[in-house]
Order: C-alpha cells, then sequence, then structure tokens
C-alpha cells in the first residue's frame, strides 16, 4: 500500500485522485484495514462513473479512463490488473479504443490464448500478475510495482451459456457477453459486424462473482454491430426470439444518428440526432405507421405533428409565449378534411401533455361552431384530439338518459378510484350514452382507468357496475362484424370487472364468497371483505344476477364481437337462470370459438344433468379445442369421476392433444399447458401419482408468468390437506415437486408470486433451501 495512501473512518484506507478544485478526478484506490487491496473507482468531474469490482459490467474503470484520454489512470488500473479481464481487448475495441485494444493485444498477457484477449467457451480466466506487468516491459509506464491494487476477476463466464452462443464465441468480461467478432491486429481497431450474446444477471458478489440467469432465461438475446473503421455505424439488439427490438445508427464522427425501439417486430419509439443540433423524437401506430414526430432544439419546441394510421396528419403543435394558470402550453391545431383547422387550444408541453383551457370548435368553411372545456377527462393529447374536442361538445350537452337516474345522488366522493376523480363518474357514465363513438371511446377510457386495474376493482365500480349494466340493456344498433358497434367496448368493460380482466379461478372464489353469505345479511360488502375481496363485488354479483336476460339476448346478437363478452357475464353471474342460459346457448351457438368459451363458462356453475350431458358429448367432439375445454369442465366439475376429460387433459400434456386456439379464450390462462396441470391437480392424490413427472416438467413449458399457479398446483397434489411442517418427513412425491420446483427457471423468474406460494405451503423461499430439504429430511411411510 503507498505511503500516501489516507485512513477512512471505516477502518480502511484508500488514496483518491484530486483536482485543483477539489472534486475527485481519476482514479480512487482502496485498501483494507490490513492493507489488501479492496477496489477501484475512477470519477469524472467528481462523478463516479466506473469502479471494480462490484461495478456494473459495462462500466470499466481502464476503459473510462482510456476514453479520458487519462494516462496516468489507464496504468493504474493496468496495474491493478484490469487489463488482464477475459476479452479485455475486445471491450477495448468494441468501445472505440483501439490504441489501448492494440497494447493489450501485444502484450500477450490478457489471457495467453493468443487470439486477441479473450477465451473461448473452453478457456480459463487467463489472470496475470500485476507483477509480470510491472517488470520495465513498457506496460505500465511509472507506476512503481509497490503501488499496485491487485484485484480478483469475479466476471467468469457462465456454467451455460445462453442458445446460440457458438464455441468460438470469446467471453469478454467487461461486456458480460460472449461476443463473435474480429479485432484487426495490427491497428486493435474492431472490423466487420460482430455479435455478441449478454449473459444478464441478477447480482454481483465478489466472493461468488455474477449470478446468472438460466440459459434458456427469456431474458437471453443477442446483439449485433457493424464496424468500419474501428467505429461502429450500426448496433442491432435482438430478443432471445430473434426479434429485432433496437436499431442504433452513428455518424462518421461517433456521433449518435439516431435510435429505434421496436415491439413485435414493428418501430415503437425513435430518436434523431441531426447535425444542426434538433433532436427529433417519434412514435408510431401499432403496425408501425408514423404517430407523431416532435421536434425540439435546447430543449425548446420547433414543431410537433400527428398523424393517422393512414398517414393523415391531423394535428399540428407550435411554440407559444402563453401560460394558463400561471404554466407554459404549447399551441395546437387539429385539422380535418382537406386540412381545415376543425379545433384549437392550448396544451401542457410534450407529446404526452394534455388539453388545458377553453379550446374553440370550427365547423366547414372555418366557421365558429363554440367552445369547450377538457376539465374533469385527464387526457393527453394524440391524433384524434380535434374529434375528441367536437365529441366533448356534444357530450356535454346532451341529456341524462333515464337509465342513469339517481347516478347523481351515489356519494361518489367518497368511493375510492385508482387513477382520476370519483366525482366524474357520472359525467363518464353519460359519455357512454352518447351517439357518438368518440365520446364512447373517451369514457370508456377513463372508466376503465378508474375502476379496474391489475385485476382489482375499486370501490366506485360497484355503483358504476349496476348504471353501465344499465346502459348495455338499451337496444343496440349493431353493424356487422368487425364493427359490431358502441356496445361491443361497454360489454368488455363490464367482463373485465365481472371476472377480474378473464380470472376464472378469480370467479369461482368470487361465487363461493356470495354463496356463503348469510342470509339477510344488512352489511354484504363486508361479508366480501372479511373473506378477501372488494367489497364492491356484491353490488357486481347483484347486478349480474338481475341483468341476466340482458347478456342472454346479447350472446344471441349476431354480431360474434358482442356474443363472446357476454357469454362470459353469463359465466360469471351467479344463479342458476344463467347456468341455463349458458347451456342454451352452447346447443345454438354457431362460432366454434364462443362454443369453446361456453364450455369453460359451464365450469363456473354447479352442473345439472343436461350440462354434464352436453359436456360429455363434447368430449367426443371432432374438434379437438372443444374436447380440450369440455376436458376441463369435467375434471373441474367431476374430480371423483374423472376418467373420461382426465384421459384426455393426458393426451393433450404429452402433446397428442391439438389445443390451437385455447390461448385466445377469454376464460382460460392462456396456455393449455398451465390450465391442465392446474386442473389434473384436482383429482385425488392416487389418480395423479402417476403424472408427477409430466406435471413437474410443464413448469419449464408454460410462459414465467403462469409458472407460480404451475408450482401451485403442484403443491397442491402432494401437500392436499395440510402444508408442510419444519422437521416432517416427506413422501417421494412430495421430493419429487419441492426438487422440480427449486431447478426450475420460469418459476422463480417472477419471484413474489411464487414466496407466496411457498409460504401458503411452509416451505423456504430459497432453491438451495428447498433442494436441501428434499435432500435430507427423513422419507414418510408410504
Amino acid at each position: 500500500m503507498p505511503a500516501a495512501a489516507e485512513a477512512l473512518p471505516t477502518g480502511g484506507w484508500w488514496l483518491p485522485g484530486r483536482r485543483e478544485d477539489g472534486l475527485l478526478a481519476g482514479l480512487a484506490r482502496y485498501w483494507t484495514a490490513d492493507g489488501a487491496p479492496e477496489r477501484v473507482i475512477y470519477h469524472r468531474a467528481g462523478q463516479e462513473v466506473a469502479r471494480f469490482p462490484r461495478g456494473e459490467a459495462r462500466a470499466n474503470p481502464l476503459i473510462e479512463a482510456a476514453r479520458d484520454g487519462d494516462a496516468a489512470s489507464v496504468e493504474l488500473c493496468l496495474a491493478a490488473g484490469l487489463g488482464a479481464s477475459p476479452g479485455a481487448a475486445w471491450h477495448a475495441a468494441y468501445e472505440g479504443l483501439p490504441e489501448l485494444a492494440l497494447r493489450l493485444l501485444r502484450s500477450g498477457r490478457a489471457d495467453g490464448t493468443g487470439h486477441g484477449g479473450g477465451t473461448g467457451r473452453g478457456g480459463g480466466t487467463g489472470r496475470a500478475g500485476a507483477a509480470e506487468r510491472a517488470d520495465g516491459t513498457g506496460h505500465v509506464g511509472a507506476v512503481d510495482p509497490a503501488d499496485a491494487v491487485e484485484l480478483a476477476e469475479v466476471r467468469t463466464p457462465p456454467a451455460a451459456p445462453s442458445p446460440g452462443v457458438p464455441e468460438d464465441a470469446v467471453w469478454v468480461a467487461g461486456m458480460l457477453a460472449f461476443v463473435a467478432g474480429g479485432v484487426d491486429p495490427t491497428t486493435g481497431a474492431a472490423v466487420g459486424t460482430w455479435r455478441w450474446w449478454t449473459q444478464a444477471w441478477h447480482q454481483t458478489s465478489d466472493a461468488t462473482g455474477p449470478s446468472y440467469h438460466a440459459p434458456d432465461s427469456c431474458y437471453h438475446g443477442y446483439a449485433e454491430a457493424d464496424f468500419v473503421g474501428g467505429r461502429p455505424v450500426e448496433r442491432r439488439a435482438y430478443l432471445s426470439s430473434g426479434r429485432l427490438y433496437r436499431v442504433e445508427r452513428y455518424r462518421p464522427d461517433g456521433a449518435r444518428l439516431s435510435e429505434r425501439k421496436y415491439s413485435g417486430g414493428v418501430p415503437e419509439q425513435e430518436w434523431e440526432w441531426p447535425a444542426d443540433g434538433t433532436v427529433i423524437r417519434r412514435r408510431f401506430h401499432r403496425d408501425g405507421a408514423l404517430r407523431v414526430e416532435r421536434t425540439e432544439r435546447d430543449g425548446e419546441l420547433v414543431g410537433e405533428r400527428w398523424y393517422d394510421a393512414d398517414g393523415t396528419r391531423t394535428v399540428e403543435v407550435g411554440p407559444t409565449g402563453a401560460t394558463v394558470e400561471g404554466e407554459p402550453v404549447e399551441r395546437c391545431r387539429a385539422l380535418g378534411p382537406g386540412g381545415a383547422v376543425v379545433a384549437e387550444g392550448h396544451a401542457d408541453p410534450g407529446t404526452r401533455g394534455g388539453p388545458v383551457g377553453v379550446w374553440n370548435l370550427f365547423g366547414a368553411g372555418g366557421a365558429a361552431l363554440g367552445e369547450v372545456s377538457f376539465d374533469g377527462l385527464g387526457l393527453a393529447r394524440d391524433e384524434r384530439i380535434g374529434r375528441s374536442a367536437h365529441a366533448l361538445q356534444a357530450w356535454r350537452a346532451a341529456p341524462v338518459p333515464r337509465e342513469l337516474d339517481g347516478a347523481e345522488a351515489v356519494p361518489w366522493g367518497r368511493l375510492g378510484t385508482f387513477f382520476g376523480d370519483s366525482e366524474e363518474v357520472p359525467f363518464l357514465l353519460k359519455g357512454l350514452s352518447v351517439a357518438n363513438p368518440d365520446a364512447i371511446s373517451l369514457a370508456l377510457a377513463q372508466l376503465s382507468h378508474m375502476l379496474l386495474h391489475q385485476h382489482t376493482i375499486a370501490e366506485a365500480a360497484g355503483p358504476a357496475f349496476r348504471y353501465m349494466t344499465a346502459l348495455a340493456g338499451r337496444p343496440v344498433e349493431a353493424g356487422p362484424d368487425p364493427d359490431p358497434g358502441a356496445v361491443l367496448g361497454l360489454l368488455e368493460l363490464l367482463a373485465g370487472i365481472a371476472t377480474r380482466d378473464g380470472d376464472p379461478d378469480a370467479v369461482r372464489e368470487l361465487k363461493r364468497i356470495r354463496a356463503d353469505l348469510p342470509a339477510g345479511a344488512t352489511e354484504p360488502g363486508e361479508h366480501y371483505a372479511r373473506s378477501g375481496a372488494e367489497p364492491a363485488h356484491h353490488h357486481v354479483h347483484t347486478a349480474l344476477t338481475e341483468a341476466v336476460p340482458t347478456w342472454t339476448g346479447l350472446a344471441a346478437h349476431r354480431s360474434t364481437g358482442i356474443r363472446r363478452p357476454a357469454v362470459a357475464l353469463l359465466a360469471a353471474a351467479p344463479g342458476e337462470a344463467a347456468a341455463r342460459a349458458l347451456h342454451d346457448r352452447l346447443a345454438l351457438e354457431p362460432e366454434p370459438g364462443i362454443r369453446a368459451e361456453i364450455l369453460l363458462g359451464l365450469g363456473l356453475h354447479e352442473p345439472d344433468d343436461d350440462t354434464l350431458r352436453a359436456l360429455e358429448r363434447h368430449l367426443a367432439d371432432d374438434d379437438p379445442l372443444l374436447r380440450f375445454c369440455a376436458a376441463l369442465t369435467w375434471v373441474r366439475r367431476r374430480p371423483s369421476a374423472a376418467g373420461p376429460g382426465a384421459r384426455l387433459l393426458v393426451e393433450a400434456l404429452r402433446g397428442g392433444l391439438d389445443t390451437d386456439g385455447f390461448e385466445g379464450l377469454y376464460l382460460g390462462t392462456g396456455d393449455p399447458t398451465t390450465d391442465t396441470v392446474t386442473t389434473l391437480a384436482l383429482l385425488p392424490p392416487e389418480q395423479t401419482e402417476g403424472l408427477l413427472a409430466g406435471l413437474c416438467a410443464a413448469l419449464d413449458e408454460v410462459d414465467p408468468v403462469d409458472a407460480a399457479s404451475v408450482a401451485n398446483a403442484l403443491l397442491d397434489i402432494v401437500f392436499p390437506t395440510a402444508a408442510y411442517g419444519e422437521g416432517e418427513p416427506l413422501t417421494d412425491g412430495q421430493r419429487t415437486v419441492i426438487r422440480a420446483i427449486a431447478d426450475s427457471t420460469n418459476a422463480w423468474q417472477f419471484n413474489v408470486n411464487l414466496y407466496e406460494v411457498l409460504d401458503v405451503n411452509g416451505l423456504p423461499r430459497a432453491a438451495d433451501a428447498l433442494r436441501a430439504l428434499a435432500d435430507t429430511a427423513p422419507t414418510a411411510e408410504q
């Protein structure tokens, strides 16, 4: 440790770099209390930009010092061993530092492999000691060997690389990636097209190194870069599926030219930095068509334009020195056919800034049509703002329909919402009755944000559901598919509230709570709350039941779009009348997808003999999707006599039954494997014993979001009556399931959900602890 090192209050030592103004700059070195090298941190103008170890992978002190031309810090980093990191020369070349890359290549000590400062997948870390690099060869300059801070390299490659990594790829520790590319041995410049596979990790530790995701993790994609003259001209990033999700382009001087992000393979957002100093941001429609383009210079708006999906310009936004209520605003002009201005007013700054103040409306030939305020809606501006302004004028002028009688008297202010002011609910409900699709769309969007969020409903959803149900029962002028009329959006929102966004397990539990409601209960909402549900579900169930005739009529509508949510509402509605309506509709429904929904919906009701006979017929249906859905409902309703249905589900689990189309069903989880496993878990244990291996394999076959549900189902099979108690013996089946959960990749990706499942079953929250339990617990008598 250098004599100039200073003591730290913690008991360790450090030797900082300083500037005359007192701000930290360059490399600061740290030692433990007994003088052992601990870490190095690189500062730029008083700010920490990189540290090693415990730092972000790509924030490397050696790289940052070389980027700044800080020769002294570069030498100290090399003396500390950072140049011996696997693939250090490749990392330097990737970062556009050919001189450093060439120096590392020529040293021949970066890894000892002789192929450019990296290690292949089978190579070692190739560390070289500081003493070797401080022996007068010129590699460390004027740094005294006694000043070296030799640090251990912890960024070793994972035992199993992500899929697609070729055998000759080089492990580059500074990028936490395997790299296939080229470095010019005469200049140190990156050349050609590089491809690399980043190995994502949860956390780092000095002792154990990075904790990597398993190689089949959804986080593992790959990236590419095209280099010309040692500089990147384009970088591309891909998801593990191979789908493009980001492209970056660069100017010849190395400055960024543009960045575009993709979703589902189509453009989502884009930034461009032209040479004139402006910044252009673009957003796109779902089909990739340009939606909005905003240009700024020095943080100030130059201009903004919005476009419909067909490319028609609909809004222009420009700067203004005006303020509204003391806040700066921008000027918006909404355009109609032919580019005529149809609405004009102010909006908050930024592409998501909503309209504020009073807007002026115009008709044909520029005729003034009055003014309108957007107060109470909380809108962000978009390409439809002109149509919204005109719709809002008609909305405010419309009379209150009789279906909303009494809505104003509800004490909305005392009822909670997720977003927005509950006092606006009566106005939003009225918007659903206006004969204007833009008004209905606005009202539905606001009500959805207020009342339904992440499968949970707000207090205000109870009375609001009753009034929305009344509006859904009005006569509907429906058009042909795919535009079944304005009622479709309302039905979809009602179905989302009634089913917790299509969660059949939640529907079953809510119905159980209602069935347990004591007769004559004066506070039914409290009963729901004591049972773990939102009190508003009492109002929802009451309205659902009273409106069964409405749902029955809509389930027979000529529009496929309307029939589907109507069937879901009949499935969610308590009572025999709703079940009978579903059964009757099954005999008449022509659309196979909706028949499949009905078969699943019957599983949310107590079956009568007619329903069971209908299910039995569909177990032999020519359509495999209908057979599968009938089997799910058969086993769910008759687990003690599950034979015919269980055989079909086992066939599906083994890949022998085509379940194509199940992913689009509203009353399924979206994953047929998840539904199969959770349904088979309802069988008596003696019937599932021989299925455990296949059911456990499903843990890593389902979507990671569903893995916790599958784990829960598996634990229900092996712990059918009570949770595990510490010190208790385990059966072979229990060990099999516990090991499968511990070894699963999917189950731990959304670990908060898994923790809840493990807690309920009395099991530890760590994979290692689960494995230890499975290996060491005494054996239960079989």
